[in-house]
């Protein structure tokens, strides 16, 4: 998602994440348009500003997402936390407890089963016309008070292998003491000559990082060059992704270093924000993305949202979901399958949707 209601503040912008390794879905049984399933559908937040990139806490116990606080005379974005049915928020994590001068947001939250959250965290003057922020982190802490956190990366970061990340994105735990991520590159073009500089977050490969010494060791999945978005199932030995420009979902398994194709959305559009569990699959594919080569920028996806598709290993099929009429990012199954939280845009701002999957 582009933020020019975000400014400066780029990072918020993009907003815009078994042990068998057998196939989950069937092969070449590869879906399109096909009709609206039903389901219950339930808007959990109505908000002025934007809730966004939404996650499940372990066992499905609740919801956690980035909340605009509109109450706030900063606008910061701190950790809303729900039960897992929707309801009134329980707590707020934020930067500090009343505004300051400064813009603070807490995004891109990963909850793990040991009572960590790994996240994202930044800080910018709102005041101060920067393009990027001037604090930027990856972080992990006690779920219970995600502030209380251990610095793994200031950002941008440039790995051992000579690769440099803006930032990251899709965070996923693939072990105890184990992280997966979308590393991207940012860059800022102009859609046309008077235009407001757009910000556009583009998938470079996915990175891991190991935390369980006191240095936090960065590698590379290899063969994920130009991914867009990742996911990992609940082993930690098998990841899927997306490319920046392509319709196909790929699986990715750890231990043996093999990559195939799952699914491909052709010719609905460009998969993007995939999501898997439980023999399920979840992607937003087609609407507003763009995905081209710029000569001096290099490669750019921009991505405004889209449909929202599901796929089950029983039809092997396609259908897609929501409302026509939104935007989706963002898509996050439950550690059940059972059901999917996503980041919805109307004309006005987005919030955080429920759907209850048969």
């Amino acid at each position: 998602m582009s933020g020019p209601r975000l400014r400066s503040f780029w990072l918020f912008a993009a907003l815009l994440a078994a042990c068998e390794h057998s196939a989950p879905f069937r092969p070449g049984a590869y879906g399109s348009e096909q009709p609206l399933t039903p389901g219950a559908i339930a808007r959990l937040t109505l908000s002025s500003g934007e809730d966004v990139l939404p996650a499940w806490l372990p066992g499905g116990a609740g919801i956690v997402y980035s909340a605009e606080r509109r109450d706030r005379a900063d606008r910061d974005r701190c950790l809303a936390f729900l039960p897992p049915t929707g309801g009134r928020i329980t707590r707020y994590a934020c930067r500090t407890t009343a505004s300051d001068d400064s813009l603070n947001v807490f995004y891109e939250a990963a909850p793990g089963t040991d009572g960590r959250i790994a996240y994202l965290r930044a800080s910018n003057d709102p005041l101060v016309a920067n393009l990027s922020p001037d604090t930027h982190e990856f972080v992990v802490g006690p779920s219970n008070n995600p502030n209380d956190a251990r610095v793994l990366h200031r950002l941008p970061v440039t790995a051992p292998w000579g690769r440099a990340y803006d930032a990251l994105s899709h965070i996923a735990w693939v072990g105890s003491d184990r992280l997966v991520a979308l590393g991207e590159r940012v860059r800022y073009p102009r859609l046309c000559m008077f235009c407001p500089r757009d910000t556009v977050r583009t998938g470079v490969e996915i990175i891991m990082e190991d935390i369980a010494g006191a240095v936090p060791v960065l590698s590379l999945v290899e063969g994920t060059d130009n991914a867009s978005s990742v996911a990992a199932d609940a082993t930690g030995d098998t990841i899927y992704f997306t490319r920046n420009g392509e319709s196909r979902v790929y699986r990715r398994i750890l231990s043996s270093r093999q990559t195939d194709t799952i699914y491909d959305f052709s010719p609905a559009g460009i998969a993007r924000d995939v999501t898997v569990s439980k023999g399920r699959l979840a992607a937003v594919v087609g609407g507003a993305v763009s995905d081209s080569v710029d000569p001096f920028l290099g490669e750019l996806q921009s991505d405004h949202g889209g449909p929202l598709y599901l796929v089950t290993s029983v039809t092997g099929a396609a259908f897609r979901i929501g409302d026509p009429a939104l935007r989706f990012r963002r898509p996050a199954f439950s550690p059940d399958g059972t059901r999917i939280v996503v980041a919805a845009w109307d004309t006005a701002a987005a919030d955080i949707w429920l759907f209850q999957q048969p």
